[in-house]
């Protein structure tokens, strides 16, 4: 039974790590960023509830409760991070742009306190179905070659 817990765990360490590889390397490696910020290639939260999905129907069944329950919180989790975090990283653009004009004609005072938002919080489509494909082959494979039994 631990494997819906070990499986999908694996599966999003798994995921970290080509993300570190696609945005982290080309992009000057800036741990800070790789760990805090949200967005980028492939989506670890679809990959996540992909690897939850597919690992409670292969352990649970495709009938059972705890698959239908997973499945619904994947579709739910994928169309969040498309639409409402991704709309939330363009009203992020949109206040920046704001903030930055403030900036410009703020006091040293009001400087230090300003902070801009984080502008990638959501993913695009290609992110996400990647994330959800990933997931699903990666737990496959990990639930065929983990002794779990």
């Amino acid at each position: 039974m631990y494997e819906l817990i070990l499986i999908p765990l694996l599966v999003a360490v798994i995921i970290q790590i080509i993300k570190l590889i696609i945005d982290g390397i080309p992009n000057n490696l800036n741990w800070q960023h790789l760990i805090n910020d949200y967005g980028g290639m492939p989506s670890a939260h679809a990959a996540l509830v992909a690897s939850l999905a597919t690992v409670s129907g292969l352990s649970q069944g495709f009938n059972s409760a705890v698959f239908a329950i997973s499945f619904v919180l994947m579709v739910i989790v994928a169309r969040d991070a498309v639409g409402f975090r991704r709309e939330i990283g363009r009203h992020a653009v949109f206040t920046n742009m704001l903030a930055r004009v403030i900036y410009q004609n703020a006091k040293n005072q009001t400087k230090e306190k300003l902070e801009f938002l984080n502008e990638k919080v959501g993913h695009t489509v290609w992110e996400v179905m990647v994330g959800l494909i990933l997931g699903v082959c990666l737990s496959l494979i990990l639930y065929a070659i983990l002794p779990l039994a």
